[in-house]
């Protein structure tokens, strides 16, 4: 019996009879269009039935004849939504292909209402289907670009999604997946452009796609694709586990090359990734040096993009299923779970994640059923990486502001622009608040303002402190009237010469950006100081500051020879990746023990004594692979 009979024979044990179905593969998911309400709405609780019967995530939408004018519609819902939700009317924006309204509002908990009876009457009296976003009161330019793009292609993007979707549902060739193999084209013995081909016999799914910062060689920036003889034509599916630079930043250029398949990712990292990726692209043709590809194969990907939430289950390919899970590293951030055949094998990958609670978010997840194989980062894995606990970081970070600041200097934190930005502006935040640190300037250049923007749009995916304080206290940290936005660099002098503030600027390696032009007006006096919360890759700038160099060259077209006077501190603690001890305590709290793991993402002496040691605790069969290195496991 072929997949669509058998959903047709479920669909009519489930369904009364005398509704109206039109079945659609669209990628990861199974699409009904009906013209039954009480369906779309979820009121008869059917849907989560027919994805446990069929084992398919399952969309239910209106068919196009009961389906309200659009003009119309737009006047029910504004009459509809309470105006306390503060909803945007200039964003209202109709998919007519999938019969869905998205909703932009400043409260959109206000839209929902409670139980979602509001959601229900908006669907009731227009037929259309309610998509709810939430606006940030700051204003962000990415996700406005990212919507108006998608929305102006959602006829060029449907046509893909169907021949996604036929291409998942192919009858597989065998019947098993077979044997399953790890090729490392990036991120083994090495931070920098992480990529992982997981092979199998009717699969080919890729493990992010990033380029490695300070890179000397084109060959050493990006994943070694050269290795695998025709990638592009075998690929089933990309996924991208968070937005930074090294785990994203080489998508796009294999769309230039001719991907046309799915990308999978959270939506958070959606808008984070085409920030990071668009500010690489300014940043490169501001230095005249030529791109790897271009802005149309950064918007191709997106064209491709299914975004997922947390503990969605979908299948990627025959025979395998793809779940995230809360990484904690990032905003969006996620650890990646691949199902292969009935119960064959369970493949983790983790990406960068943090096995502990931030002021930012909660902790990574790791209660899997099952996890036969595990790639696991291992950035801090050496026996000296054990990092202070949060409420020792803090002070420390505190005290070295605050001592800075009274002897009449500034300080200047180069900052990744997503995740650790946050982290410090609230630590910030809250010093002032407590009258632990003096209520200077503090001063906010690069991509923070915009990745703030895209945090406050998904306050429901932060930590339950920074939720608290928005929805019951009415109090935003991000908003706060101590962060000043510096839009103009000829405000750089001028803020440098006067008095002590503190300088929050991208990027966070000191490989481009603010942060550098910041550093080169600090660095000359020995007041001044400059704090590093990241880690600092090996060949960047800031890996050779941190590590105590006194000069420093900087080319360009002035080739500069900086002299190093200012204060350098590293703050330890801050880091949204896990330390050693977190590192051994993920595997040691795993529900089940796996059969492999494989560490990558760190430096070669440290992922070979964390080696050593998850074999010496753990007896588990532990690799550290080198790039082009193939691991079968199944």
């Amino acid at each position: 019996m072929s997949l669509y009979d058998k959903i047709k024979n479920v669909l009519f044990e489930y369904l009364p009879k005398d509704v109206n179905i039109k079945i659609e593969f669209e990628g990861p998911y199974l699409s009904l269009y009906t013209d039954n309400i009480s369906l779309i709405t979820g009121e008869t609780g059917i849907a989560p039935k027919l994805a446990k019967a069929l084992r398919k995530k399952i969309l239910i939408r209106p068919l196009d004849e009961i389906r309200v004018e659009k003009e119309k519609a737009k006047e029910i819902i504004k009459s509809l939504v309470p105006k306390d939700a503060l909803l945007d009317e200039n964003l209202i924006y109709f998919d007519d292909i999938r019969g869905e309204v998205h909703l932009y509002a400043l409260r959109p908990s206000l839209i929902r209402g409670r139980g979602d009876v509001n959601i229900w009457e908006i669907v009731n009296k227009t037929g259309w289907k309610v998509i709810l976003h939430r606006k940030p009161p700051i204003e962000s330019d990415i996700m406005k670009t990212v919507d108006s793009y998608t929305f102006s292609k959602l006829s060029e993007q449907y046509k893909e999604i169907i021949n996604i979707g036929m291409r998942i549902n192919r009858e597989p060739i065998l019947e098993n997946v077979g044997n399953i193999r790890i090729i490392h084209l990036g991120g083994a013995n090495e931070v920098g452009r992480s990529c992982f081909l997981i092979s199998t016999d009717t699969s080919n799914i890729l493990l992010d796609a990033g380029l490695k910062p300070g890179a000397k060689t084109i060959n050493e920036e990006f994943p070694a694709f050269y290795l695998i003889d025709k990638l592009i034509e075998k690929l089933d599916a990309i996924v991208i586990s968070h937005a930074h630079f090294d785990h994203c930043s080489a998508l796009p250029y294999l769309f230039k090359y001719g991907y046309r398949g799915p990308v999978y990712m959270t939506e958070p990292t959606k808008y984070l990734m085409t920030l990071i990726i668009s500010d690489y692209l300014n940043i490169t043709q501001k230095e005249g040096k030529p791109a790897p590809y271009s802005y149309a194969d950064l918007t191709n990907a997106l064209i491709h993009t299914f975004t997922l939430d947390y503990g969605e289950v979908v299948d990627i390919a025959p025979n395998v299923k793809l779940t995230l899970y809360n990484a904690g590293h990032i905003l969006g951030s996620s650890i990646v779970h691949l199902h292969f055949g009935e119960g064959y094998h369970n493949l983790v990958y983790t990406g960068d994640f943090k096995y502990a609670k931030t002021r930012l978010l909660d902790q990574a997840f790791n209660q899997f059923k099952r996890n036969e194989t595990i790639i696991m980062e291992g950035t801090y894995g050496g026996p000296e990486d054990i990092m202070p606990n949060r409420i020792e970081a803090t002070n420390q970070l505190i005290e070295i502001i605050k001592n800075t600041i009274e002897n009449g200097g500034k300080v200047l934190m180069p900052m990744l622009a997503v995740g650790r930005a946050q982290e410090i502006l609230l630590t910030i935040f809250e010093g002032m608040e407590n009258n632990l640190l003096p209520k200077v300037p503090v001063l906010v250049e690069g991509m923070i303002h915009e990745t703030t923007a895209i945090h406050i749009a998904f306050l429901e995916e932060l930590s339950y402190e920074v939720k608290e304080k928005v929805f019951r206290e009415g109090v935003n940290p991000f908003t706060s009237e101590y962060f000043n936005l510096i839009k103009d660099v000829a405000d750089r002098k001028e803020v440098v010469e006067a008095g002590p503030c503190i300088i929050v600027a991208t990027s966070g390696m000191l490989t481009g950006g603010p942060a550098v032009e910041y550093f080169k007006l600090l660095a000359g006096d020995e007041k001044n100081a400059i704090i590093f919360t990241s880690f600092q890759v090996e060949n960047t700038l800031g890996r050779r500051i941190k590590d105590g160099a006194k000069e420093v060259y900087l080319p360009g077209e002035k080739n500069e020879i900086i002299h190093v006077k200012l204060k350098v501190y590293s703050a330890e603690g801050f880091s949204g990746h896990s330390d050693r001890q977190q590192l051994l305590n993920y595997l040691k709290n795993l529900p089940t023990k796996p059969k492999n793991v494989i560490l990558c993402h760190g430096e070669p002496s440290k992922l070979h004594n964390l080696s050593q040691a998850i074999r010496k605790d753990f007896h588990i069969s532990t690799y550290v692979p080198e790039v082009g290195e193939t691991i079968r496991v199944k």
